[in-house]
């Protein structure tokens, strides 16, 4: 027991060090390209140049690019190199991954992303909140259309370009779709089977797409392409499943901010899904009351976030959902497994997605 966790971590380290390393040349490259853009927009309007400041600051915050770092793995399990084409993917996934956390800001009133104000927040100052939210819905828009902009002045070549394209619009209109399901359930009750249709097009397409473009962009068989992009779908949805639960489980100190804004704003991720086919009569009544944005009963924040996890817990929907995650964790690691990719490069993805599935048990 203690030696497999020793060989756990020690894997967990190393793949740390990985996304470290490759995490710093996107950064390098993405500081390079913010760089022109800013003095674009100033050459347009001083305003203009002050938006694009903050949104460097903003996108330039700490953090792991994971999902940049899938793709210029992916990329790299094929071609055995790093190089400008993979790189200037990798600026487009961070310009497009920026635009929707923009518009989720707004969407989930979010005050606070990677240690600093949201988006919209850090131009609420001198004007008004209608001001702080419009800046940033536009400003996103923006981002998402300056992704395919990267993508079409790269050196990938013109094909290539245009299905990288396709695969990033189609992306995000699942992405949108799915955030249109998402608020509306704060409004209603979603059935477990609800959830999933939601979940398929969130994280889910996000990661299908970057899996497919790392391989397209390496010359990856087209067989292994479409496996790659159903890995990848695999790895949204285990991800997202363990970001909710730690949105609610975690401790503030573990989350690096406060907890159970999900539950204050009548979310329903899969976890409280599973609850209310598995929770007994009274817990269920209470669940419904606590969780109805119709409601017209007080509860405080802190009653509310405490009752419900309780109950979560209690009814078994908690480790219900752990176990979805975990299934596709496991699905995702056996098609990457099954594909010709760098064996170093599954070992990788075998380490990171196992560990991610392995620490659910963290929380709660």
């Amino acid at each position: 027991m203690g030696r497999n966790n020793t060989k756990s971590n020690d894997r967990s380290c190393e793949d740390e060090k990985i996304l470290d390393r490759y995490t710093s040349k996107v950064n390098e490259r993405l500081k390079d390209y913010l760089n022109g853009l800013t003095g674009e927009l100033k050459r347009y309007h001083p305003f203009m140049g002050l938006c694009a400041d903050e949104s460097r600051e903003y996108i330039l915050r700490g953090g792991r690019r994971i999902m940049s770092c899938c793709a210029l793995l992916t990329y790299e399990g094929y071609t055995g190199e790093i190089d400008e084409r993979i790189l200037d993917l990798c600026v487009a996934i961070e310009l497009y991954r920026h635009a929707i956390l923009i518009h989720d800001d707004i969407a989930d009133e979010d005050e606070m992303r990677r240690g600093g104000r949201s988006f919209h927040k850090l131009f609420v100052e001198g004007y008004d909140e209608r001001f702080g939210n419009s800046l940033a819905i536009f400003y996103g828009n923006l981002l998402f259309a300056q992704s395919l902009e990267s993508i079409k002045n790269s050196g990938i070549d013109e094909e290539t370009k245009g299905q990288i394209i396709e695969l990033f619009a189609e992306s995000y209109q699942s992405v949108n779709e799915s955030q249109i399901l998402d608020i509306l359930f704060e409004y209603t009750i979603p059935t477990v089977r609800e959830w999933e249709i939601m979940a398929s097009n969130r994280a889910s397409p996000l990661f299908g797409m970057i899996m497919a473009g790392g391989a397209m962009l390496g010359g990856a068989p087209e067989d292994e392409m479409k496996v790659l992009t159903r890995a990848g779908g695999h790895i949204g949805i285990s991800f997202d499943i363990q970001d909710d639960i730690i949105g609610t489980f975690a401790t503030e100190e573990q989350y690096g901010r406060a907890v159970g804004s999900d539950i204050i704003l009548c979310k329903k991720p899969l976890h409280i899904a599973y609850a209310y086919e598995l929770a007994e009569r009274d817990d269920l009544e209470i669940l419904e009351r606590l969780m109805n944005k119709r409601s017209e009963e007080f509860y405080s924040d802190d009653e509310r976030i405490k009752t419900v996890k309780e109950i979560v817990s209690r009814c078994g929907a908690l480790d219900r959902a752990k176990e979805t995650s975990r299934y596709h964790a496991k699905k995702a690691i056996e098609l990457i497994r099954s594909t010709s990719i760098d064996d170093g490069v599954k070992d990788f993805f075998t380490g990171f997605i196992g560990f991610v599935a392995e620490s659910l048990e963290w929380y709660g």
